[in-house]
């Protein structure tokens, strides 16, 4: 399967720009984060390369490919209670779609991603998706619109727990922890292409690894702005002597983090912590903010009546509260949205929905779901732990990531934001002539509603954006 170069008005989209993967459906443990009852098949990974995951449909098992540094390969089990088979696996996905063999009578589906060049003519292009089978050739229209507009970014802040450090030895690992640098790169290159600007760090003080990481960010093209650490945390001490040793750590941190562009830096309180815990961190977060650092941390309703403006950006739990988000913008602290639903469930329209419209409706400053990657046990095999499936919007190999349909549903969640954004924008600087359809675009906005048809809003949204513009 290949896609040829889609014709537009004044030019053309080049065949590579079109990046094609095939779904792959293979068993995961159930469907929520802690449902690990049985064994359901489910479409989840994009790959390139079908024969790096093998599905067993009569034994009702998955088996990944190691290749070997040789180029020799072998099967090994990864959905199985013991994970012990896999250490030192070395999963390798191909860089270009590869054949499939498909039996009679089944189907398969595919996932397009289409990179518009910046540079593209607005109107309608046009090419196919080609097809090469034994009974010979077939082909589907395949066509593509360019707005007359540029999408602004997101007003939200899209951050992840990226659990992700360099590793010491520099060798590749397939964990969701310690990385080779280009595992890192390539990971922070696909959270950058997802929309997630700003992951979180989990790089201690660490020389060299630490600046490294921010080197390899910067070169990847994150932004800078904010800066959300869990390489240091505030702890709970009331230790004049600790408090002032937090201190120096936290202006250590903002003046490394302030050469790589970042502004404002956070640092991560006691996560989840509730009652006596919560409270006893009232003189570590004033120590934090004193040195010229922020506080952030995942936490529940609550939180607010606990420690009030002391935490500077709370990461509330479950689906976003607009009262409980007044009451952080109340003290000027920030409110961002996790856990609705963790990640690892294979529903991409839940998190497009979640985390994208109904995330911007409440009135929220951003998303910061758990996590980009986390193997309870082994990061591909959904069945070795007895409480949790593993956490994954992607999968790691050997030199990149695997990714997911969920992923790319968290993908329509930023894009759904940004066109809001843009339309917001629009709103905002219609000219006067053009008043009436500005207050028409607010109304329409107003009332809209984020559990209806995504598709027919984002495409009402390009349709306001056109008359304004």
């Amino acid at each position: 399967m290949s896609a040829t170069e889609l014709k537009g008005p004044r030019g053309a989209i080049p065949a590579d720009a079109i990046d094609v993967s095939l779904v792959k459906v293979w068993y995961q443990a159930g469907r929520g984060i802690a449902d690990v009852r049985g064994r359901m098949l489910v479409p989840e990974l994009l790959l390139k390369d079908d024969r790096l995951v093998r599905v067993d449909t009569q034994e009702q098992r998955n088996y990944l490919r190691s290749t070997r540094p040789d180029g020799t390969t072998e099967l090994l089990p990864c959905s199985e209670k013991d994970s012990a088979v896999l250490e030192g696996v070395r999963p390798l996905d191909a860089e270009t779609l590869q054949p499939v063999d498909l039996p009679a009578d089944s189907m398969q589906q595919y996932w397009i991603t289409v990179r518009v060049p910046e540079a593209a003519a607005p109107g309608e292009y046009a090419g196919e998706v080609k097809f090469a089978l034994d009974s010979g050739a077939r082909s589907l229209p395949l066509r593509v619109t360019v707005h007359p507009f540029e999408l602004l970014p997101s007003r939200l802040i899209y951050s992840i727990y990226y659990r992700a450090i360099l590793a010491e030895d520099g060798q590749p690992t397939i964990t969701s922890e310690a990385k080779s640098e280009a595992q890192y790169r390539a990971e922070v290159a696909d959270l950058r292409a997802h929309g997630v600007l700003y992951p979180t760090n989990y790089q201690a003080w660490r020389e060299p690894f630490l600046e490294r990481a921010l080197q390899i960010r910067e070169e990847v093209g994150l932004p800078g702005g904010p800066f959300f650490t869990l390489g240091q945390g505030t702890g709970t001490t009331t230790d004049p002597g600790q408090l002032a040793a937090l201190q120096e750590n936290v202006r250590k941190w903002v003046a490394l983090c302030e050469g790589y562009g970042y502004d404002t830096v956070y640092f991560y309180g006691i996560d989840e912590a509730t009652g006596e815990q919560l409270a006893g961190q009232r003189a570590a977060w004033q120590a934090v903010q004193d040195a010229g650092g922020r506080t952030f941390v995942a936490c529940y309703k609550k939180t607010f009546e606990a420690m009030g403006a002391l935490l500077n950006c709370a990461v509330l739990a479950g689906p976003p509260d607009p009262d409980e988000g007044a009451k952080w913008h109340s003290v000027g602290s920030q409110v961002f949205c996790y856990a609705n639903p963790q990640v690892g469930c294979e529903e991409p329209e839940t998190y497009r929905r979640n985390f994208g419209l109904v995330l911007w409706q409440a009135g929220f400053d951003g998303a910061m779901d758990y996590a980009y990657q986390h193997g309870f046990n082994h990061v591909w095999n959904d069945f070795d732990d007895a409480t949790y499936r593993d956490h994954n919007f992607t999968y790691p190999t050997v030199n990149g990531v695997v990714g997911t349909v969920q992923w790319e549903g968290f993908r329509e969640a930023v894009d759904d934001v940004r066109y809001v954004t843009t339309l917001e924008d629009a709103i905002a600087r219609a000219p006067e002539t053009k008043a009436d359809v500005a207050q028409q675009a607010q109304a329409w906005l107003d009332a809209l509603d984020p559990l209806g048809d995504l598709d027919e809003a984002r495409g009402r949204m390009v349709e306001w954006i056109g008359r304004l513009r």
